[in-house]
């Protein structure tokens, strides 16, 4: 039975959010899907590819509401105009990584919500005034790491920025390292609205401004910020996070975290969901035991490089952590895979795990688990102790994984993933690169139907090898060979025309 066109456009809708490559297959099928996909289309990247039919693009997409710039070298000044004059009601502009920052007195939708310009060269104090005054509805503002260092924003730029944005609700001001005390005061004072700031690599911030944002932003629901405690004589008040009511996230990377503070982040009873205590110094088993266990709710946990855990430790931990949804321990070198396999089965609500860097694989663990673990993404990369036989007990474990990476893990064959593609059907994702083990996949006798992406750098991948994943991988999207030295020409033409899907290919 037809569909009546809005529903349709609901479905065209809901495909663009997760990726709007898919609507262009859509949009062959008839005049009617064209004229859909025209009008639901919201997001377009600009590069110097799209530049010669750019004005054919805007005048097809005329409901566009983000623009990016990625991979572009021409004159974003023209570009910017040409867009301006097409009266898009554009709401998120991301020039992040330009070379220049544009002329904003071209005349921009005045409904502009969001705006990054991370990380472009020679952001001035005047580009920040400009932003302010063309943009004053902005709620998303990401100023990070611009390319001229040392940076030449100051306080001033900060403050006459802050005074122009009453609605802005999250900032990054990253590695802009002249700023003090006064710009994050002002953002505070006059930026009430605030739910989300970010500030690392800001080293003349003190703890005595970092008090002041957390008692004066009421409405704060997200705070990162990192070097806290480098300073001497360098402190926080008891109730230095009494007053942040509504502070669910908080990154504390790469500081000194000494017992006491953790303590005062425990006993304030924050509404913590994230916390991000990754790359620390002066951490210790029993402050961080102390401040799991006030936060049992905690779905999103960082303690990498927290090289002093160790299985019996985490066995302690993990009692705490049952809603945890996201936890990363890599880089804790004494971990083995009994702390995995004791995570997975506590942690029921498991989504995503990182066990980078560990001593993965040198464990005699047998117990079987009552429970297969829900979990979907794992990155357990850089293991040189994982074998075929751990693969193959995760494999068991967590059968409804989407995302695997083990590359650099060397003690691992072909046989060994082949075993996990074979008791993990659902998986979309797998990155062997570097895995020097891995000589071929002859045994590869069934179909990958969900596979979209394979990264397999380095590796002694072969063109019969090529020949196989083509034959059982119809869905591959992104294909990554650099550094597979026995590919040739032959074996990478066999790919492009048996995996029609095929998008991006890495040689």
């Amino acid at each position: 039975m037809d569909l009546p066109e809005e529903c349709w456009e609901l479905i065209f809708r809901f495909i663009d959010q997760d990726d709007h490559r898919f609507l262009k297959s859509l949009s062959l099928a008839s005049t009617s899907f064209l004229s859909i996909a025209n009008r639901v289309r919201s997001t377009f990247t600009i590069t110097d590819r799209t530049l010669p039919f750019l004005h054919r693009h805007l005048l097809r997409f005329h409901n566009l509401k983000r623009v990016r710039f990625h991979d572009f070298h021409g004159d974003i000044n023209s570009i910017l105009l040409q867009i301006s004059l097409s009266c898009l009601d554009l709401e998120s502009l991301d020039i992040s990584g330009m070379q220049c920052f544009p002329d904003l007195k071209t005349k921009m939708s005045s409904n502009m919500k969001e705006f990054s310009c991370s990380g472009v060269r020679e952001l001035r104090e005047n580009d920040l005034v400009s932003i302010g005054v063309c943009f004053p509805s902005l709620q998303k503002l990401d100023i990070s790491y611009p390319e001229s260092l040392p940076s030449p924003v100051f306080d001033s730029a900060i403050i006459s920025l802050s005074s122009n944005l009453k609605s802005l609700l999250k900032i990054d001001v990253s590695g802009n390292n002249l700023i003090t005390d006064k710009s994050l005061v002002s953002l505070s004072q006059n930026c009430v609205l605030l739910r989300e700031i970010i500030f690392r690599d800001c080293d003349f911030v003190s703890s005595r401004c970092i008090e002041f944002v957390l008692s004066n932003s009421r409405y704060l629901e997200s705070l990162a910020i990192n070097g806290i405690g480098w300073r001497p004589r360098e402190s926080f008040s008891n109730d230095a996070f009494l007053l942040c009511r509504c502070l669910s996230e908080l990154d504390l990377s790469d500081s000194f975290l000494s017992d006491e503070l953790l303590r005062l982040i425990a006993d304030a009873k924050l509404p913590l969901k994230k916390l991000v205590l990754s790359n620390c110094q002066c951490l210790t088993f029993d402050g961080v035991l102390y401040l799991l266990t006030k936060y049992q709710t905690l779905a999103h946990l960082n303690l990498e490089g927290s090289s002093f855990l160790s299985d019996e430790m985490i066995l302690d931990l993990v009692v705490f952590l049952g809603r945890l949804t996201f936890v990363n321990f890599s880089f804790c070198a004494k971990l083995t895979g009994v702390s995995f396999f004791n995570i997975v089965e506590r942690c029921v609500s498991l989504q995503c795990m990182r066990m980078e860097g560990t001593n993965f694989g040198v464990e005699d663990y047998s117990k079987e688990l009552g429970v297969k673990s829900r979990i979907k993404s794992l990155y357990i990369s850089g293991n040189h102790n994982l074998r075929d036989e751990c693969l193959l007990k995760i494999s068991r474990h967590c059968p409804f994984l989407e995302t695997l990476a083990v590359d650099h893990c060397p003690a691992i064959t072909g046989d060994g993933v082949l075993e996990v593609l074979r008791n993990c059907g659902e998986i979309k994702s797998l990155d062997i690169s570097g895995c020097s083990g891995i000589k071929c996949v002859d045994a590869l006798d069934f179909e990958l139907p969900k596979l979209e992406t394979l990264r397999a750098c380095g590796t002694w991948i072969d063109d019969q090898a090529l020949g196989l994943i083509s034959k059982r991988c119809p869905r591959l999207l992104r294909l990554d060979l650099k550094g597979c030295l026995n590919v040739t020409s032959r074996g990478v033409k066999e790919v492009v025309q048996s995996c029609t899907r095929l998008r991006e290919i890495n040689l």
